[in-house]
């Protein structure tokens, strides 16, 4: 970082800033002063550069007000940390998309439309790993938005980014297709279309999270290839029957379900889905009064003794389920990436 004085006089030419790399900003401030930016570097146009810092807010910065500039080596992850097979955002949001498949789906350019109805955000959003098939983004977006809602779907995109992914070739092959998906944020932002559902994805090495719930013994799990009545009415309770929501249960290219019976139903469930060469967990719940007996780690250990030799664990967990991710972070398993979605907003009712 650069500390001190007031700034004056022309800007510097700046030197060649790498695209979704980290660098940090020095810029004037209105009082005449100076402060700096750190963060990965989301758009470079001619008249603004724009960083998002590591809480992911963005900062644009007008070129005439940049006073110096440089990259920065990236973020040191904590010594010991074993996250899980190297892998990039965008190759691991693929996977995922694997083990959660919408029954309508169409592709344009590296987006992948998605629709089941708003039975759920992930299964209906547009998952964008890069840009569209055309330059024209609002064209783009607006037919997007018209698929979606053919298919009684919200408008809505999926929006990965880059927090704690690995360095070296798996962050160089997501740098661009990032930086696509940085511009398409701020284009619906700009629409007023509001970020909601932060999500990080988390992942570590499934002999690791193993051996943390080794001991807990099989407290009686239960394996199916398909959930039966007392999975669904913990995971769903009151629901209606929907084959929509009962597709999507079962659209990875291989799944299990876990659960562990109680006096009056299930006392804690899971589902595992084998995507890509990962281990996926999915819909892990415990029962109100049956928390605290270890059931959750139970589960999570029957599911991966059944996930083979494949060597990775992914999940997403809502930002806000501060007791969901304690638990993970006890198994070993440690943050990847995050994303979150914007929608089109309702309209006003009459």
């Amino acid at each position: 970082m650069w500390h001190g004085r007031a700034v004056t006089g022309p800007p510097p030419p700046l030197p060649d800033l790498p695209p979704g790399g980290r660098v940090v900003l020095r810029h004037r401030t209105p009082d005449g002063g100076a402060t700096d930016v750190l963060g990965e570097l989301v758009e470079d146009a001619p008249g603004h550069l724009a960083v998002r810092d590591r809480a992911g807010g963005l900062h644009r910065v007008a070129r005439e007000d940049v006073v110096a500039a440089r990259p920065v080596p990236p973020r040191v992850r904590r010594r010991g940390a074993d996250d899980g097979p190297v892998v990039g955002v965008c190759d691991l949001e693929a996977a995922l998309a694997l083990a959660w498949q919408a029954p309508s789906v169409a592709r344009d350019g590296r987006w992948l439309l998605r629709s089941a109805g708003d039975r759920t955000r992930r299964a209906s959003s547009v998952l964008a790993l890069g840009g569209p098939g055309t330059d024209d983004l609002d064209a783009a977006v607006h037919a997007a938005g018209a698929w979606q809602r053919a298919r009684g779907s919200t408008p809505r995109f999926q929006l990965p980014r880059a927090t704690g992914a690995p360095a070296g070739r798996a962050a160089r092959a997501d740098a661009a297709a990032l930086l696509e998906v940085s511009r398409l944020d701020a284009v619906l932002a700009a629409r007023g279309w509001p970020l909601v559902s932060p999500t990080t994805v988390l992942t570590g090495r499934t002999g690791r999270v193993l051996d943390a719930v080794a001991g807990r013994g099989d407290a009686g799990v239960r394996l199916t290839p398909v959930p039966d009545a007392a999975w669904t009415a913990l995971v769903r309770p009151g629901a209606p029957d929907d084959p929509v929501t009962a597709g999507l249960l079962v659209s990875a290219p291989e799944q299990v379900f876990a659960a562990v019976d109680g006096p009056g139903g299930a006392a804690a469930v899971g589902r595992l889905a084998l995507a890509d060469g990962w281990a996926v967990l999915t819909d892990l719940v415990v029962a109100p009064a049956a928390r605290r007996r270890g059931l959750a780690r139970a589960v999570v250990g029957a599911l991966l003794g059944a996930a083979g030799d494949l060597p990775g664990v992914a999940l997403q967990v809502a930002d806000g389920n501060a007791p969901a991710r304690a638990l993970y972070a006890g198994l070993g398993l440690a943050e990847h990436h995050r994303y979150a979605y914007r929608e089109e907003p309702a309209a006003p009712s009459a």
